[in-house]
């Protein structure tokens, strides 16, 4: 363990932590000029250059990596006639040095999980947009952080330090990627070699070695042979199993076969924003993944020819993150899943062909968060019924699709206002569009049965954000009610038929997104009345609401 600070290493960590702290505030501002945020970089470069030179002169580094940095400097200092000019000089020399025996500092001393979750950065390329969600998912597989809580913790802490940046979408007030500065990616990249957590090559990429990582990445080719030269030299066999931009993957039987400590397979692509089309060859080796019972994380998000899942998936009593997401052949989810005691993340969205759930889930009381939940229609075989979801105490997150022929009950439905712990809900209802070679359109002829039209949802009262997809019906449901949803915060509403908004005032409603929304009328006078507190509207291709007064992008927002 890290010896504890000095008085004035934990000043200088404070001052820091500050210093990131506001430069985050700021970059949320489009207030702040681009000088401004030039003067926030040089007063943090000018920190770190004093903290370096007052840490050697001091001698108040501890652990041995620092230890080994003072000695080699201290030739130097000896032969200093008069440090002052030194420690005045601001040339880019001196600058970089002290800025980057700085950012060696603070990851030095980060503490040793928030340090190794800096580290998987080290396996993307110079520039690469990373996902946020995917990447703490890949913590908690390789057991750094056991949940999704302590994974945000983590990022907020790497913000501070300024070691990671925040990327948002346009008009978007969350961060859901993070991006790094090159200078300190090269960082990252000497300490994950130091510790022999990667093995990278000289230009800075990661290769297989014995360090128990498996990066796939464009033109990395034989990997057969690697995998299985990682045990032949002294190697502990696979811990991970990562693919950053690989299209087509070749599956072997290599990767599963014995791998008692692999606790991460992600094989979909996981860089930007942008979901990524990818291939598995020889799909079949999936089959002995069941041998994997240390497995933690498995994503197969975005890869095609993948129409069920092998049953030995159930065999992974230690998964807790299975995201299936836009695997647009899967035909059929196993009920193996329902096994799954540890589950806590289960995402099925954009899976077309899939038209039920299988029967058990709401014994998956660790259940957090639920994407893609399909309500089975009369012609289902023992399907999921919406009513075992009132088991899930823990379901924060829910997604629900509704299809034209879809069978609910009032009771059924009424069952889904017992989720206390449920912030998130996104529902879709299926259409039919006037061209039938399109399965959704979100403008257009849209038919519904009548079922849909009538059917009455009842939302828990603490739904913080709604997100409605496709809507059905041409006036504002009564189940949607400021009084009945007092917490609400963002409301969406993309696509259908829907010609007005609520007749009721009061909401609390600060974010409303609406898009392709081309039968909707409605006043502007009428918006402020109804939602009093609205800091943030979108409007997107709704042709009747030219005359609000949004930007060119179809952006309006309260100036403070």
């Amino acid at each position: 363990m890290p010896q504890p600070r000095s008085e004035i290493e934990e000043v200088f960590h404070s001052l820091l932590k500050n210093l990131n702290t506001a430069k985050l505030k700021l970059s949320e501002s489009e207030l702040v000029s681009s000088d401004f945020h030039s003067l926030f970089n040089t007063i943090q470069t000018d920190v770190l250059q004093l903290k370096s030179l007052l840490i050697e002169e001091n001698q108040l580094t501890k652990t041995p990596s620092q230890t080994r940095t003072t000695m080699r400097s201290s030739s130097a200092i000896e032969t200093k006639t008069d440090t002052t000019p030194q420690f005045v000089a601001s040339n880019e020399s001196t600058r970089d040095c002290a800025s980057m025996s700085g950012v060696k500092f603070t990851i030095d001393y980060l503490e040793a999980h928030v340090k190794q979750c800096l580290l998987c950065l080290a396996i993307f390329p110079e520039g690469a947009v990373i996902r946020k969600q995917q990447l703490i998912h890949w913590w908690i597989g390789e057991g750094f952080v056991p949940d999704t809580e302590v994974g945000n913790g983590c990022c907020e802490e790497l913000m501070y330090h300024g070691l990671i940046v925040p990327v948002k979408k346009e008009y978007s007030d969350e961060a859901h990627a993070f991006r790094m500065d090159p200078s300190i990616r090269w960082q990252v990249v000497e300490a994950a070699k130091e510790i022999n957590f990667l093995e990278i090559d000289p230009q800075g990429n990661p290769i297989v070695g014995t360090t128990g990582h498996l990066v796939l990445i464009k033109g990395l080719d034989r990997v057969r042979v690697r995998v299985r030269s990682m045990r032949g030299s002294g190697g502990q066999g696979l811990i991970s199993v990562y693919n950053v931009d690989q299209q087509y993957v070749h599956l072997d039987k290599s990767w599963f076969s014995g791998q008692r400590k692999l606790g991460t397979v992600q094989l979909g692509r996981c860089i930007g924003f942008r979901e990524h089309h990818t291939e598995l060859l020889k799909e079949w080796e999936l089959k002995r993944i069941g041998a994997c019972r240390n497995l933690r994380y498995l994503s197969l998000r975005g890869i095609s020819k993948i129409e069920s899942l092998p049953d030995s998936i159930g065999d992974l009593y230690n998964l807790i993150i299975l995201d299936l997401k836009a695997c647009h052949n899967l035909e059929k989810l196993t009920a193996a899943v329902t096994t799954l005691q540890k589950l806590q993340y289960l995402d099925v969205s954009e899976c077309y062909l899939l038209d039920q759930m299988p029967k058990g889930l709401g014994r998956l009381i660790n259940l957090e968060v639920l994407k893609g939940f399909v309500v089975g229609t009369s012609k289902s075989k023992d399907p999921c019924r919406l009513i075992e979801l009132s088991r899930l105490d823990k379901l924060r997150k829910l997604g629900i699709s509704i299809g034209r022929q879809s069978v609910a009950t009032d009771e059924e439905l009424q069952q889904l206002s017992g989720l206390k712990n449920l912030r998130c809900i996104s529902i879709t209802w299926g259409v039919v569009a006037s061209d039938k070679k399109q399965s959704l359109a979100y403008s257009g002829t849209v038919k519904t049965a009548e079922s849909i039209t009538d059917m009455r949802l009842y939302l828990p009262p603490k739904i913080e954000k709604l997100d409605l997809h496709c809507v059905p019906f041409r006036e504002f449901p009564e189940w949607l009610s400021p009084t009945n949803l007092a917490a609400l915060k963002k409301l969406y509403i993309r696509g259908g038929m829907l010609e007005t908004l609520s007749a009721e005032t009061g909401w609390g409603v600060e974010v409303l997104r609406l898009r392709y929304l081309t039968n909707l009328k409605c006043d502007w006078d009428a918006v402020l009345s109804l939602f009093p507190r609205l800091r943030f509207l979108e409007n997107r291709k709704c042709q009747n609401l030219a005359s609000w007064p949004c930007n060119a992008e179809g952006i309006w927002q309260k100036l403070d």
